[in-house]
Order: structure tokens, then sequence, then C-alpha cells
């Protein structure tokens, strides 16, 4: 539509009709449009289009958006179109911190960005798991299928020997408690709860410029969530819902369970190896059932088809005086794994008011109520998925009648581990969390740039655990069943008062101070009530509450908690958009160390030089913009347990340490009085490049993270009546590149193409460490000079082709192998547990309305250790199902090779490079297509409801892993330290959804 004018146009009060749209010719929805000087405004609709009332001859229009620059266009005829200009990168606004926001010229830091756009609607019942790829340097490990399990996030490598490497996490300005809080059940995470459609943004800080704000808790990194506000405007609606199923990722091929038949001939086969007659295998075949023509796929028994189903109602809108945020969701997934799900619901409400042109106030306050049912995890008897790949085919699930199998005695029933069917009737693993996370915020313009603001946040977090182990099969036979409560409490709270002052420097153009200063004190309390029976009641198999034990075994309660003060200020320079110098200092003290090293100093320094605003830079034409920045600084990490320095105690009543019925007292921990912050001084160095007027980006860091006073266990004489305590005696460094490069590919009226790809190396090495370490760490080599997960073992050499026995080298010359591996020397591998590089390649493709997404992640380099291998893999157990890669390749002719010895009873079983496999893997992590109804006004079912946004899309989630060896019998996504660990499956969803817009 071209400016027309009009008679209107020469009366007052006519009403302004027109359209936005961007530089390609895209209609842009939420644009402020207002007369200049006036308060009135309106915003533009899904099609761009406005209409402005009131409207007189001459006056002066304003257009303002997000990302584009602000224009004022005199009126001269009732009609009006606009195009918008992109706004120079300068006039991006981005979060750098918790503690203010600052823009992309003036900013120095490293830092990654998610929008929330990128997180909606994804099947997971983590926000973390939608960062997987998506920021370079962050990884996040969800090594368990169990929904709702905690995910372990490490940001530029590991962080820590002893504490915790996982970040600080920020939600609207709150400092949380993180990870699995609960006793009982492993795989819980304490941020669950967290609705991913109500989050707009999380904003990563890596270096020492973004993380020392944080003090003695940033050395691991911080992740900011900001959740959404309410926006000036009419009041919008939103209405999302989202089902469809999930199932476990197929199993590599060389990790899938024997069936019955390939069972049957390696169990036929070890015993004539080990030189038995037919007539003795038979008897042995016939006492397993092998013979019975009765078998199962335990596999198939223990997982299923899960159904997942999300539910989210939004509202936003506003005035200039009052905006308001309201939603409320519900999320429901059952596990594709026996005896486990996971249900969520969630509301939140955040209101922003403007009391006067002084004094702003704002408010938030989120509440989630979880409950997770969860198994058994790791190499527990009741452990469906360890059953799933020990048990053999002849072990039948159900008896002849259909009942299920409850007999311990008989080798096809379950002398051993346990029927999991049966535990997942009968057992009960749960855990329901509800969580209050609740913030008030003022902020007083005092005068002119001088800012007050006061904020106080409550983290009220409660946890219910209840475990009842029935008494026909399991853990709870053995006692007639046994029933235990545990509940838990967090009160979290925190309050911050900040001044801010901005000025511009008398007598010097263009020079802009900004200072921050700040007080801040956060304190949590955890209290614990726990009580466990025994004799649970046998006729009424529903009876599981802890009231009908005959036998109380015994009832405990316990409390503890953390406190933190910290001071802080910030200073900014900034010449022109030019140059950028900022430095920050926080003192922090802690009820984490004794009284001597309480508080700690921690700062950071940093600068930047925007080359782009140089005169010089406009006589190339290759770049659009450039930047160069760096930082220095050090920060702390405060991992370690509310009372770790603190030598300890421990009473007891009636049993234990208690004589002559008086409670007796017994020292527990020596603690260390001198223990200290581990600290990591940070440098990094980074070059963002922009091309074709910004549209491909390109962004570089460079960093090396010194890491010291690392806490360690360390041998104490005995005569303390200890063996180990805590001291400050380790060092490490992590080092490596960054690079992100994302862009419009293409940018067409009706196609557009985004990409975003990014990739991190990342070195590891130890520098320090005490006198007389052992170097032999489990399965790694601990010491100077190498990765702190360098794998230290005897090394598989193959097997011999003329007797099928393993070899192995006997030193790390390669020159010579033996056939008994006590013989075998351990070997300095060049091969590390924690990935050499990691990444994620994300493509969006959108064509008048279809839009396809497809988003891949990555890691390589690393190798990962089958902790239980021994038992799917060695004939010794020839009574445990084995791989299917060890049916395939095992040795059984004199003269072939292969890489899996001979089925022997006798073979060889010690810890070698055998059962260790390349981690490397490509997951196509999601993959979304969706049609955006456009036009929705010129469709009068919608305009007659009020519809003006609608979108259909399906989804699907792991639908594809390509892995880089044949023996990996596992998931490759495991712990940090490259341990599988037997847990739940990982599932792949399809979904379907639609988002309805009012």
């Amino acid at each position: 539509m071209q400016a027309q004018e009009t008679n209107k146009a020469s009366e007052p009060g006519f009403v302004l009709k027109g359209q936005v749209k961007d530089a390609t010719g895209n209609p842009l929805s939420d644009v402020t449009v207002k007369i200049a000087g006036k308060s009135k405004s309106v915003l533009t609709d899904n099609n761009g289009s406005f209409q402005l009332s009131n409207v007189t001859a001459g006056s002066k229009i304003s257009f303002s958006h997000v990302g584009f620059k602000m224009q004022e266009v005199a009126v001269s005829s009732s009609s009006l179109d606009i195009t918008l200009e992109a706004a120079p990168k300068e006039l991006e606004e981005v979060v750098v911190d918790g503690y203010r926001t600052s823009t992309k010229v003036g900013s120095v830091s490293a830092t990654g960005k998610v929008d929330g756009k990128v997180m909606e609607n994804k099947p997971f019942s983590s926000f973390q798991q939608s960062l997987q790829g998506k920021v370079a340097g962050v990884t996040v490990v969800g090594f368990s299928g169990q929904p709702g399990a905690e995910q372990s996030i490490r940001i530029r490598g590991l962080g820590s020997m002893a504490l915790s490497s996982n970040p600080l996490i920020v939600v609207d300005g709150m400092i949380m408690n993180t990870g699995n809080l609960a006793n009982n059940i492993k795989t819980m995470d304490a941020l669950s709860g967290i609705n991913q459609n109500d989050i707009e943004n999380v904003t990563v800080l890596k270096d020492a410029a973004a993380t020392s704000l944080y003090g003695s808790r940033g050395s691991n990194g911080v992740i900011v969530i900001t959740t959404k506000a309410g926006k000036y405007g009419k009041t919008k609606v939103n209405v999302d819902v989202e089902a469809g199923n999930s199932k476990a990722m197929d199993l590599p091929k060389g990790g899938r369970p024997l069936n019955a038949d390939q069972y049957a001939e390696m169990f036929r086969e070890v015993l004539a190896n080990a030189g038995q007659t037919s007539a003795q295998i038979e008897t042995a075949a016939n006492s397993y059932g092998l013979n019975s023509g009765k078998s199962n796929n335990w596999y198939d028994l223990v997982t299923r088809t899960g159904k997942q189903e999300q539910y989210n109602v939004s509202m936003s809108g506003g005035t200039d005086k009052t905006k308001l945020y309201a939603s409320a969701g519900l999320f429901k997934q059952d596990a594709t794994t026996v005896g486990a799900d996971f249900n969520k619901k969630t509301i939140l409400l955040n209101v922003d008011h403007k009391i006067n042109d002084r004094i702003t106030f704002t408010s938030g306050m989120n509440v989630s109520q979880v409950s997770q049912n969860a198994p058994y995890a790791d190499a527990f008897f009741g452990n469906p998925t360890y059953a799933a790949r020990y048990l053999r085919p002849f072990q039948l699930a159900y008896n002849d009648d259909g009942t299920l199998n409850t007999s311990t005695t008989g080798n096809t029933n379950f002398p051993g581990v346990y029927n999991p069917l049966v535990i997942a009737k009968y057992d009960k693993k749960n855990m329901e969390q509800t969580r209050i996370l609740g913030n008030a915020k003022i902020r007083w313009n005092i005068f002119d740039k001088l800012y007050y603001t006061s904020y106080f946040s409550v983290d009220y977090n409660t946890m219910e655990e209840t475990t009842f182990l029935n008494a026909i099969m399991g853990d709870g036979k053995g006692v007639n069943g046994r029933s235990k409560n545990y509940f838990e409490r967090y009160f979290n709270w925190l309050a911050r008062n900040q001044f801010d002052y901005n000025f511009n420097v008398p007598g010097v153009d263009n020079l802009n101070i900004s200072a921050t200063a700040g007080y801040e004190a956060q304190q949590s309390k955890f209290y614990l009530l726990a009580a466990d029976g025994y004799g649970m009641p046998s006729a009424a198999s529903g009876l599981t509450a802890l009231s009908n034990a005959a036998t109380p075994v015994g009832t405990y309660g316990q409390n503890s908690g953390y406190s933190f003060v910290s001071g802080y200020g910030i200073l900014s320079a900034n010449y022109n958009n030019r140059f950028v110098l900022t430095g920050s200092l926080r003192r922090d003290g802690s009820s984490r160390f004794a009284i001597n090293n309480r508080y700690a100093d921690f700062y950071s320094a940093g600068g930047a030089w925007n080359i782009d605003q140089e005169e010089f830079f406009a006589k190339q034409h290759v770049l659009s913009s450039l930047k160069l920045r760096s930082s220095y600084g050090i920060t702390g990490n405060a991992n370690l347990s509310d009372y770790a320095w603190m030598p300890l105690v421990s009473y007891s009543g009636a049993t234990g340490y208690a004589y002559n019925g008086i409670t007796g007292q017994q020292y527990t921990t020596p603690g260390n009085t001198d223990l200290k912050w581990e600290r990591s001084k940070k440098f990094d160095a980074g070059l963002d490049f922009g091309f074709a007027h910004n549209r491909f980006n390109l962004i570089v860091d460079y960093y090396y993270n010194n890491i010291d006073g690392l806490i360690q266990n360390v041998n104490t004489s005995y005569t303390s009546g200890f063996s180990s305590t805590l001291k400050n005696v380790g060092a490490m460094v992590n080092r490596g590149w960054e690079f992100t490069l994302n862009g419009n590919i293409v940018q067409t009226k009706n196609f557009t193409w985004t990409t975003n790809f990014n990739i991190a190396f990342n070195k590891n090495k130890v520098t320090s460490l005490y006198a007389g370490t052992n170097p032999l760490n489990g399965q790694f080599y601990l010491k100077e000079g190498y990765n702190y997960y360098n794998y230290y073992m005897k090394e598989y050499a193959g097997v011999d082709p003329d007797n099928g026995d393993a070899l192995y080298y006997t030193d790390s010359t390669h020159s010579k192998t033996t056939n008994k591996g006590a013989q075998a020397g351990y070997v300095v591998l060049n091969k590390q547990a924690n990935p050499k590089y990691i990444g994620g390649f994300s493509n969006t493709f959108n064509y008048k309305g279809i839009t396809l997404s497809v988003d891949v992640n990555y890691s390589m380099g690393n190798y990962i250790y089958g902790a239980s291998d021994l038992n799917f893999t060695s004939g010794v157990n020839y009574t445990i199902n084995k791989y299917l890669y060890i049916y395939e390749h095992r040795w059984t002719t004199p003269g072939q090779v292969t890489d899996v010895p001979k089925y022997s009873l006798t073979q060889d079983n010690t810890t070698s490079t055998y059962r260790l496999y390349k981690g490397d893997y490509i997951r196509l992590r999601n993959v979304s297509l969706g049609y955006d109804f456009i036009n929705m006004k010129k469709v009068a079912l919608f305009k007659k409801y009020g519809i003006n946004k609608l979108n259909v899309y399906v989804r699907g989630t792991n639908l594809a892993t390509i892995l880089f060896d044949k023996r990996l019998p596992f998931d490759p996504e495991v712990s940090y330290s490259g341990f599988d660990s037997n847990t739940m499956n990982k599932y792949k969803t399809i979904t379907c959804g639609i988002n309805v817009g009012f």
C-alpha cells in the first residue's frame, strides 16, 4: 500500500492507517506506533497493520521496535506505510549479568544467549535439555532417560576435582539451590519445575568480566534465566497444546541383548570350551530352561511406548502504568521404561507497575508442583534397565497362568536379579516437589541518572519422598516389606540493595561513565525429617503407608544451612562507542569457611575496541563490523558441603556410641579451619566479526582458566583418628577456542534460511597435586601435565588367532604381548573421558508460513568406559546375558582374526581398554515442521472468534544418532567422567502441537 493523500488529512482528529515492514518486505508485528510527544500508542498486528486515531495534520508519528531504528514521520495523508531499518548493534540490548544490562557495543564479556522461542513447546521435562548444542563451550549431559532427571552442565570444561563443576543458576535475579536435592530419589532435578514456555531468554556467562560479579560462586560459569514479562499494548492470550508418543532410543547394534537362540548357543559353547560332555551340557541346559521352549525378550518387556502431553495458557498486556504476564502450564510424560513417569504443574505471574515518573515496582511469583516416579538407577537389581541387560531370556517374567513370576528359586526364576515387572508393579519410589519462587523489586530514580534498586526474593522448596519396597520380591522381601518417608524443606532468601549512576564527563565529548555499588545477603536453610519401618501387611499390597509397619526401624531429623554476604562495585567507561573499559570488585563472606578464611575478594577488568567505529574501517568493504575484547579476573568456587571445614562429631542414643543408657559421642570428620575457596584466574580474548551488513556474524574466543587452591582429600596420620583430610593443594588449567557462526543465508520476501553453527575445543591439564598423590585414580592417571580424566589402564592387544586368548601389551612400547593380564603393565593412554570438542548446528527454513527447523549437536574426542560390562562380555559370567557384539565377533576357529576372545569360563577379566569405547557421536536433536496461518483477518471464522495467530506443527526429538565405534553397546551420552551407569534408556519423541493466539 502506498501513501495516499485524502481529504481527511486536512481535518482534525482523523484516523491514520498503515503497515510496517522490515527491509525484506516482511510485516513487523508489535511495533509501537504513537504521536510524538503523546502517551497514547498502538501496536501493529501480525500483518504489520496499525490504526491510530485522533491524528492531526502535520503531526509526527514515531515507530519503534526492538532491534530496529526508531523513526519519526510527519503525517501528510491518512495512509502511511513504513519500512524500518535494522538498528546498529549498539542499540541491541543484551543481558550481561543478573545485576545490570548492557548494550552489545558496551559489553566486554564473553556470553551466549538462547532466545526463549527456541525453547518453547520442546517435549523436554527440564529446560537445560534445550540448551544442548546452542552455546559454544556449553555441554549439557542428561545421562538418564528418567523424565525430570538431573542435567549435568559444564561451561568451558571441568571446574574442580572434588567439588561440583556445575554452573551457578540465577532465575530473575535469584541465586538458586540446584542439582539433586532429594535424599532417596537419585534422578531428581531441582529445576525441573521451570516451565520452558515461561522463559524469555537464557544468558550464559563465561568469562571473568561477567562471572566475577558473582564472586565466590562464579568459577564454573553462570546461567541467567529471565522469565517473560508483560508488554505494552492490548491483552494477548496464547494457548499451546502438544501431545504425542515417546519410545526408547534404539540401542546400538553391538549392545542389544541376545535372544533365546543366541544365548542358548553361547551357553552350550562356553561349557563345551570348558571340557564338559554333551550330557553334562544338556543337563545344565535343562536346568536353565534352554529346552523348555519358553523365553522372553526382557528389553521389550521393560520398555514401552510412553505418552507425552503439555498444555500452556499465557496472557500478556499492559498500559503505560502497569504491565502483566500470567501463565499456567501442565506437563505430563510417561517414561519409556516401566515404573517411571513425570508430571508438573506451573503458574507464573509477573507484574510491572509504574508508581510515578520516578518509582517502578516489579514483582513475580513462580509456583510449580512436580511429581516423579523413578525406579532405581545404576547397577541395582531393582533397576529395570540393568535387569534387561542382565537377565537371561529363559528367566520367565510370567507364569503359565499369566500371573507375574515372583519365585526366587530355580534357574528359570529369580534367585539373584529381581523380576523388574514385579518391582515396577509393587514397589513405589515417588517424589513430590512443591516450589514457590517469589521476588519483588522497587527501582527509584533519585535524580537525573542516579537509581536505587531494592530487590528481595524467596525460594521455598519442599519435597516429600515415599519409598515402599514390597514383601514379595526385591529389597524388601527379607524384612517382609519396608516403607520409608522423607520430608525435606529448603528456605532460601536473598536481599540486594544497589545504586546505579550514569553520567557524561563534563568537558569531554562522548565519554560516558556508569557506576554500580551494592550489598547482597543470602541465607539458605535445610530441614529433613525421615522415618523407616519394616514388616508391611502381606495380605494387602496396597497398604504402603509407613503407619502400617510392624517394626519401627528409626526416625531422625537434621538441619543445615549456609549464608553469604557480599559487597560489590562495577565501574565502566565508554568513549564514543569506540573504547569500553569495565572493572568490578566483589568481597564475599560465607559460612562455608572458618572465621579466619571467611572473606575473600574477587575482581575483573575488561576492555573492548569497536574497530568498526573508526574512520579507517569504512575504507574496506569486507567487514561490516569488527570488535576486539578481552578480560581477566578471579572468581571462586564454593560448591562444597555446608560444614566441610568444621570438625564434626556425631551422637547416638540406644545404639552406636551409647554406653549405659547415655548418649555417646564420636568424632566423624576432622575438618580443616584453614580451608579456602578454590579460585579460577580467567583470561579471555575475543573477536566479533560482521559481514554483509551484519547478516553473517562470526564470534571467536580464546580462554585460559587457571584454577588453583583445588580442594582434595590428603592423607594424614592415622594417629589423628582419620585417614585423610581436606586441603587446598591442587591446580589445573582449562584452555580452548570457541567459534560461533550465524547468519541469514537467504533472506527474501517469501523465503528465509537462518543458520547457527558453533564448535568449542577444550584442553584440560593438571598442574599441581599434593606430594604422594597416587597416580592410579580409578581408571585415570592423576599426574601433573595430564588431563584429569586421562585413562590409565592395561592395554588390550586383541586376540591370539591360534587359541582365542585375550592379549595385552606388557608396556607402552607395544613390543610384546601376554595372555596373562597380571603380567601386563599399566599404560598412560592418549585417551580421555571428557570430549576434545563439542558443538551444535541449527538451521531454520521459512517459506510462506511453512517453517522447518533442524537442530544437531555433537561431541567428539572422548572415550567411555563400560563399568558393568564385565558382566555382559565375559564367559566367566555365562549365566548373565551378553551383548550382541560378543556373539557376532567372538573367536571360534583357529586362525580367525577378531577382537573378541574365546568364550570361556577361564577368560581373563583384567580391567583394560577391551571395555573402553569411542564416545564420539552426532545426534539429530530436534526436527520440527510447522505452518503459520498468515493473513488471519481475512478468514471470517478466525475474525469471528478473535483469533489472530494460528500455528500447527509436528516435532521429533532424538530421531537419529551417528556413532563411530561399532563395539559401543550403550548410548554415548554418559556422565562427564566417562562411565556408563546403567541408567534409564533415553527416549525419542514424536509430537503434534497447535498454538492459538487471541
